[in-house]
């Protein structure tokens, strides 16, 4: 048909005719595409008749061209002069899979497998050619391709040359070759044969190949070879198979080592030489190929070891990125499975997450004996599934699943500190033979790792296991290392935070914290709040550079210190002067930003000084938001001293002051900058009276998501002392 055509031939010449497909709104219905006069109906039927049987006379009735009684098994098709398909048989639908309500009105075009013209081009290159017995490569319904031997007759109609292309048993054969008898010795030799194009992609193979290879014969065709075959240089490979294609190199005596779907390597031995047309182009590569069984003992085993190497490496880089337990378990499962094992599960020992010197942890001896109390009862174990995903974005406490009671294999792994093996049921009622192994690192067992798959776990399998296990173990260990300082540190930064703020009924407070969301240690955000004589309030919110429990140390240091100065009467400015000069070589401590506000609630007077913190928001009564402007200056501890000055300003009452840390509104992975973060928080709230918990989760919310820095919101309802006790008064009354 005029039909898909990788090596098809026009009077001799090799085409690439048809390509990508278009669209099928572009030519008529399928109803307006099968409408043709009485004169077309006769021309196209005497077409086929000829097409089917030159010998054959003209004469005879004319059917109805929609239901063409010549059908007869064969595959026909028309194509009107503009490259569209008019007319579809039951028998084209059987060969290319492609029904006639989807096919009748689109372009010729949509039948190729590689880019071409539209079907308009192609007529008019095969009417001049005169038409004949062709062989192209067509697109089935599937995605597939095949070749297709077919005759073109081109066909006056009434609005021009059109085209019949016909396909079937009673096509002309080629004179110098009998197809059924090729068809046979292709498909029947016990040597493999395979044609690739230049893009490296099969044309053909044969079924001794396809077996070798461990697919079916259409899962091979269209697709390259280096997506079928797991060798264990593909980059080599491919730049053989080019020296072939490009260079027109014939190489002999190729020794092959591969990895089947199934896991089992095999070796081969082959011959590549380059195909050529009538001109002598370069039209794509052919190869011979001869399995050698178990004749090359060293190139399975030299496929077998670099798949290994290479999954171990794949492991490495994805262990290397998790920073807890559950994302190790995560990435480990995901480059395991399924091209090691069907399913990857780690149970992590509750006693290895608490580490405490009384819990029930298993210690592993010199002979793998294992010393772990209570052993009649069997251990109880974090099942860490396939499905687990990075959990940096939960609380380090809350970040592994509830613990349940371990299976019989693996509390006989953990007791024993050894592999053990056993059956499994996996889905569809099949068994699955499965290996659990320990998880061992500094001479304790952290838990188990257990493989599954329908096969068996040969020497060298159970060889790779131990190798992922002692990768996997080494990475849970360190990852509950990191676990266990977080937690420390957010620990040590709740106790050095007030307890309790003062209850002020002129200026009530609320606070909300989040450390990192994407998983790092907790940093030194701290906020602060001191009642000090003559009815005034001191606020302070801080952000020491850094994380970990150094920077929640240093936290501590600079609130109680500015906590200190604000009890002395030191004004803002003052404040963060004596502040900056604190901070000596002793300590060393990291600087800090900070920002720090008096306010009188007699008066409504605030006083606000900046040391390289963000500005605050003062929500005002009427809803309106203003930043107030104040010069920041650089943060505290770096000895630059520097003398910070205060901004002044009246406050009506009844406004929001709100202080935050720059981990509310940056986000440095999605390049939000200052101001359209601040632009975002003066967004959220609009309303004074609202409860001013709701106040805080509403600007939470507008925190960047997996954030790398940790957060604090602190927003004060500034009143006056007067207006407050006359609204006491009132009720009281």
């Amino acid at each position: 048909m005029a039909l898909a055509a990788s090596l098809g031939r026009i009077g001799g010449e090799t085409h690439n005719l048809l390509g990508a497909p278009s669209r099928a709104g572009e030519g008529p219905s399928a109803h307006e595409g099968s409408v043709l006069c009485r004169e077309d109906a006769t021309r196209w039927m005497m077409a086929v008749r000829m097409s089917h049987d030159p010998q054959r006379p003209s004469a005879g009735p004319v059917h109805d061209p929609a239901t063409p009684a010549l059908d007869d098994g064969m595959a026909i098709a028309l194509i009107d002069p503009a490259g569209r398909i008019s007319l579809w048989s039951s028998g084209a639908q059987t060969l290319t899979g492609h029904p006639a309500s989807e096919i009748v009105g689109c372009d010729l075009s949509v039948l190729a497998d590689g880019h071409t013209s539209q079907g308009r081009v192609l007529i008019d290159q095969l009417a001049r050619a005169g038409g004949g017995v062709r062989t192209d490569w067509l697109r089935c319904f599937d995605g597939t391709s095949r070749s297709i031997r077919w005759h073109a007759v081109p066909v006056s109609l009434a609005a021009g040359t059109g085209l019949v292309a016909v396909a079937g048993h009673g096509a002309q054969q080629i004179d110098w070759c009998d197809p059924a008898a090729a068809e046979l010795l292709l498909h029947s030799s016990p040597i493999g044969l395979a044609v690739l194009d230049k893009d490296l992609r099969y044309r053909f193979i044969n079924d001794a190949l396809a077996r070798l290879n461990g697919l079916p014969v259409p899962a091979h065709l269209g697709r390259c070879i280096l997506d079928v075959l797991d060798l264990p240089d593909p980059q080599a490979y491919e730049h053989m198979l080019r020296r072939v294609t490009d260079g027109g190199e014939t190489i002999d005596n190729l020794h092959v080592a591969a990895i089947g779907p199934d896991g089992t390597p095999y070796a081969a031995m082959g011959t590549l030489f380059p195909l050529r047309d009538a001109d002598g182009r370069i039209v794509g590569q052919a190869g011979v190929v001869h399995d050698l069984g178990n004749t090359r003992a060293e190139l399975l085993d030299t496929a077998r070891n670099q798949r290994r190497l290479e999954l171990l490496s794949r492991i490495s880089a994805g262990l290397s990125q998790g920073l807890d337990v559950a994302s190790v378990a995560a990435r480990l499962s995901a480059v395991c499975t399924p091209a090691f094992a069907r399913t990857v599960n780690v149970d992590l020992l509750e006693s290895a997450v608490q580490r405490v010197p009384d819990a029930p942890m298993c210690t592993a001896g010199k002979q793998h004996s294992v010393d772990c109390p209570h052993t009649s009862a069997r251990p109880r174990v974090h099942p860490l599934s396939a499905s687990a995903t990075d959990s940096g974005l939960t609380h380090p406490g809350r970040d592994l699943p509830q613990p349940r009671t371990a299976s019989i294999p693996v509390s006989e792994c953990v007791r024993s500190a050894d592999a053990v093996s056993f059956r499994m049921d996996g889905a569809h009622e099949e068994q699955h033979h499965a290996i659990a192994l320990p998880l061992l690192a500094a001479g304790h067992v952290l838990g188990a790792i257990t493989f599954s798959r329908p096969g068996g776990f040969d020497a060298d399998d159970v060889l790779t296991t131990r190798d992922i296990a002692a990768r996997a173990a080494m990475a849970i260990d360190n990852a509950l290392l990191y676990r266990r300082e977080r937690l420390a540190a957010l620990a040590l930064q709740r106790h050095l935070l007030p307890a309790r703020l003062p209850d002020i009924p002129w200026a009530r407070s609320a606070h909300r914290y989040l450390p990192a969301q994407d998983g790092t240690l907790a940093g030194g955000d701290w906020y602060d709040a001191v009642q000090l004589p003559g009815g005034r309030i001191g606020l302070t919110v801080g952000d020491v550079m850094g994380h970990g429990l150094g920077s929640a140390a240093a936290m501590g240091r600079y609130r109680s210190s500015a906590r200190a100065l604000l009890a002395v009467g030191l004004e803002p400015g003052q404040l963060l002067t004596r502040l900056d000069a604190l901070n000596d070589d002793a300590d060393n401590d990291p600087p800090a930003t900070c920002v720090c506000a008096l306010y009188d609630g007699a008066t409504g007077d605030l006083r606000i000084a900046l040391a390289g913190h963000p500005p605050p928001l003062l929500v005002r009564p009427d809803g309106s938001t203003d930043i107030l402007a104040v010069d920041p200056g650089p943060p505290v501890g770096m000895g630059l001293a520097h003398v910070y000055e205060n901004v002044h300003c009246v406050v009506p009452s009844g406004s929001l002051l709100v202080l935050y840390t720059d981990g509310v509104i940056e986000d440095r992975s999605t390049l939000l900058d200052l101001d359209q973060g601040i632009a975002m928080l003066r967004r959220a709230v609009h309303n004074t009276e609202t409860p001013l918990d709701e106040v805080c989760d509403a600007l939470m919310a507008v925190r960047p998501s997996n954030s790398a820095d940790d957060a604090t919101v602190f927003v004060t309802r500034l009143t006056r002392i007067q207006s407050t006790a006359a609204t006491e008064r009132t009720h009281s009354h």
